[in-house]
Formats: structure tokens, sequence, C-alpha cells
């Protein structure tokens, strides 16, 4: 008959799956002796892997990353906090508590690992030393939740002093359990003592899987020891038979700490290496390439790099994307570059608004000689407008040049008054080219609101916007504009010398001419 009271894991029922943790094993001087089968982990933490269902077993968790198990784990550890909030004894009021009725390592083991899996470390290291006060004995799937717990507190030490009191007791880790340490060792810089942990697992015969191999080799590269990474990898390459493997992660790891190094076509090399023998590139190993490529000053390498990803059938991310176009950039390959960023949008890529910034001022300037481009410049320009962004204000000003070029002066002018919604200086030598515009097309009154707009604005005006104005006044006749527009020149003490100074209407009225 069941029994009435609520386990720890029951809490979590009915979301069970059979998995394997890291776990040791009695070695008993066998060193060929299988242990227990670990969960897939990659070379950064954890991953739990879902089988068929089943019941739990000592060694069985739950799924943690079910939805429903989650908000489950919250409301436990929420629970757990408060009882020992008040300086009580956790393990007391657990023991007492029906609702956390732990019996066995197993409901524990579970207790321990929601503890870990919700970030609370310190509770969670509290409770292994509280462990006798329940009467049971910790088993391997214990201890490789108390070394994970160490190592997400970036205690590597206590984790390695773990890791050798359970050797000494006759128990022998997993692979699983070796890779977290080896790892956390390499993420902190610790690659010597990470190299130790390695080299001392080996001689005790333990059969380490391909992980512990690249945290390592990531560890290696990290940190510039590009050429011992090489070598463990082409020894690796060498063992495939005896099980160990190579794969993907392996190379990228290499290929990444070269590429780190100016030695991008070392690692390219290391890709058709690893297509020869079988292995899928995948999206990071074209990153880690066109990276590369790119801090070496080598932009169409980059754009060959996207291109050969096309042939693999590896689909870009945002990233590679982006490092290319940055790239072709930053060493003014501006055709290609806009042809990255029209691709880039067709699959509906968000640029970065101050590449497209670059990318607008580039075609504008390199309009001159190519006149096609300036259509693409209004291209880029009108996108990023469209997406409600706050253009910079030199590539606003360039727009309003290139606008004035094409004799848009409209245009030129609605940019103009986008500047002042935006909360940018306006400066006279924006407006020069629209006042010249608008009065050479016959606009006088254009022109002069683009002067109100510059002076209502804080704006200095120079003499060139002044002159022009009294010159295109005078030629048509309204004297009284242009008188009116000579004296607020000189009160703001600009001196102008039109073509010709205004005179009163009462001088052009004794002379018969209207003004």
């Amino acid at each position: 008959m069941a029994s009435p009271i609520t386990k720890c894991f029951q809490l979590f029922v009915p979301h069970y799956t059979l998995i394997k943790t890291p776990s040791f094993t009695k070695s008993n001087n066998h060193p060929n002796m299988s242990p227990v089968k670990p969960l897939l982990i990659t070379a950064h933490s954890f991953s739990l892997t879902n089988s068929s269902l089943q019941h739990t077993t000592n060694n069985n968790l739950i799924n943690f990353n079910h939805k429903t198990t989650k908000l489950r784990i919250k409301a436990l550890v929420q629970n757990i906090k408060s009882l020992s909030s008040f300086k009580n004894k956790p393990d007391k009021i657990l023991q007492k508590d029906a609702q956390f009725q732990i019996q066995t390592i197993s409901d524990f083991n579970h207790l321990l690992m929601a503890l870990l899996i919700s970030k609370e470390f310190n509770l969670c290291l509290i409770m292994f030393t509280k462990l006798s006060s329940f009467q049971l004995v910790p088993d391997c799937c214990t201890y490789s939740i108390i070394i994970r717990c160490h190592c997400e507190k970036n205690d590597v030490e206590e984790a390695k002093g773990v890791l050798f009191t359970v050797l000494e007791n006759g128990l022998q880790p997993d692979s699983a359990t070796i890779t977290v340490l080896i790892n956390s060792l390499c993420k902190r810089g610790k690659v010597k003592k990470a190299m130790e942990v390695f080299e001392f697992m080996r001689r005790k015969g333990l059969k380490l899987g391909v992980q512990p191999y690249n945290c390592l080799l990531k560890g290696l590269s990290y940190i510039g020891r590009v050429d011992e990474a090489i070598e463990i990898l082409m020894g690796m390459k060498k063992r495939t038979n005896l099980d160990l493997g190579v794969d993907v992660y392996s190379y990228n790891a290499v290929m990444d700490g070269l590429c780190k190094v100016g030695r991008s076509d070392e690692s390219m090399g290391l890709f058709n290496e690893a297509i020869e023998i079988g292995l899928v590139p995948n999206v990071v190993t074209f990153n880690t390439l066109i990276q590369g490529y790119s801090r070496e000053g080598r932009p169409m390498e980059c754009l060959g790099v996207l291109k050969m990803m096309k042939k693999h059938d590896c689909v870009p991310d945002c990233i590679s994307y982006s490092t290319v176009l940055h790239g072709l950039l930053k060493w003014n390959e501006i055709v290609a570059a806009f042809g990255v960023y029209k691709e880039m949008v067709g699959i509906g890529f968000e640029v970065d608004l101050r590449m497209m910034g670059t990318l607008v001022r580039r075609l504008c300037k390199r309009s001159l000689k190519e006149k096609g481009l300036i259509h693409d410049a209004d291209e880029v320009f009108e996108k990023m407008k469209d997406r409600g962004l706050v253009v910079d204000k030199r590539t606003v000003e360039v727009m309003v040049q290139a606008y004035c070029w094409r004799d848009k002066f409209d245009e030129a002018l609605a940019n103009l008054n986008d500047m002042v919604r935006w909360g940018y200086s306006l400066e006279a030598i924006e407006f020069e080219k629209v006042i010249e515009g608008f009065c050479g097309q016959g606009r006088v009154d254009d022109a002069l609101s683009s002067l109100l707009l510059l002076h209502a604005n804080g704006g200095i005006v120079d003499r060139v916007c002044y002159e022009v104005l009294v010159n295109e006044l005078n030629a048509r006749g309204r004297v009284f504009c242009a008188s009116f527009l000579f004296g607020v020149a000189l009160k703001q003490g600009v001196v102008l010398v039109p073509n010709k100074e205004p005179m009163p209407c009462e001088y052009y009225e004794g002379r018969g001419t209207a003004s």
C-alpha cells in the first residue's frame, strides 16, 4: 500500500522522465568497468534529455525543464526559504512537515536538484551538510549535484576537493561530472588546473568522452595556446576508432582560437579537414571564419564564407550577415555592402541603425562618381525613417546635400524639419544649398521659409543665406522685403554686399516704380 505521506519528489508528479545524472560508481580496481550512463551535456552546462516514461529509481531525476515543473520548483524553494528565514533548522522542519517528508536519498537528491536549478546554491550546500540528520548516506547523484553547485558558485577548488574526496572513498566519477568541473576551471582561465584534473582522471583509467576534451580545447584556445589545442585535436582524431570520437564542436573550438590570433587561413584548413572526415559544419563554424577574416581586414573573404554557407545548406543567421556587412563597410566595399544589406532586408533581419547610417553616407559619397548609387542611398535612408528610428545628424546632413545635388529641395527641406523635430542643432551650411536651390527655381517664398526655420531654431544665419535672398528679392522687385531682410542682417552684425543695395519704397515711388 502506498504511503500516505507526500514525498518531496511527488510534488513534481506527473512530470517524470528517466534521467541519468552525473554519477560515481564503485571502481573496485576495475578501470574498464562501465559507469552509469551520464546525461547528455554540452561544454557549458548540463542539458537534460527525455526518454521513455518510467518509474523513478534512486538515480532518476525529474524533467526540470517542463513549465509546470518549474512552477512547482519555485513554490517548493519559496517554502523552504520561508522555513529557514526565521533561523529555524530547515532539516528539522522538513522532517516534521508531511509536505516535505524525505524518506530516501532519492527524495533528498530531488530536493538538492530543485535548489540547484533555482540557483539557491547556498541553501543547497546547507541542506547537504544536514544530510546526516535524515539518517541518509550520500550516493553518486548527491556528490555530482554538490560538485555542480560549487562550480556554479565559482568555488572550483571546493569542487575539486569534493571530487578527490570521493575518489579516496573508492568511487569513480563519470565523464559528465568531470566535464562540469573542467569546463568551470577553463571558463575562469584556470586551464592549467583543468589539465591537471584531466590528466589525473586519464591516469586513473576513466574513459573520458568527447565533452571534457572539447572543454579543454576551448580553454586552451581562449588563452592563446592554440598549438597545444591543435595537438590534442589531432590526437583525438587518431583515437576515433577507440570510441573517443571528434565532433564539429572540437573543430569549432580550435578554429576560433586560430582566428583570434590572426591565423584564419589555418582555421580554413581545419574546416576543410572537418568536411573531409564527414563532419557537418554548423552556423558557429562559419561565423568563426567570418569573424576571423573580418578581424584581419579581409571583407571579401567574409563574403565568400557567407556564400559557402549556402552551398553547405547552412542558413546564415543575423550575426553572420551583420559581421560581413560591418567588415565591408569598414573597408569601404560599398557595392558589396549594399548587396548584403538588401539580402538581410529580404530575409527579414533588422539591420543595425549605425550600420545603415554608415551605408547611406558611403553611398552618397560614392554617388558623386556613380550616379546610380544615390537611389540606393535614398532607399536605405527611407527604410531608416519607416522604422521610426531617430537618424543621426550626420546622416541627415549628407542626405540633405544629396537631395540638393539632385535638385530635390522639397525633400531637403522636409529633412531639415525632421532635424528640428529630433532636437538637432541646425547649421547654416545645410541651408545654403536649399535656399540657393529654391531661389534658382524662382521659389523665393520657400527660400524665406527655410531661412525662418533656421533662425527660429537658434541657428546662426550666415552672410551667404542673406545675400542670396536679398538679391533674389531685389530682382523680383520685392524691395520692401529685401530692405527688411537687409536691416535684419545688419542688426545681427552681418554686413551684406548684395548685387544692388535695396532702397526705401519712397525712392522707387518718387521714380514712378512700383515696389
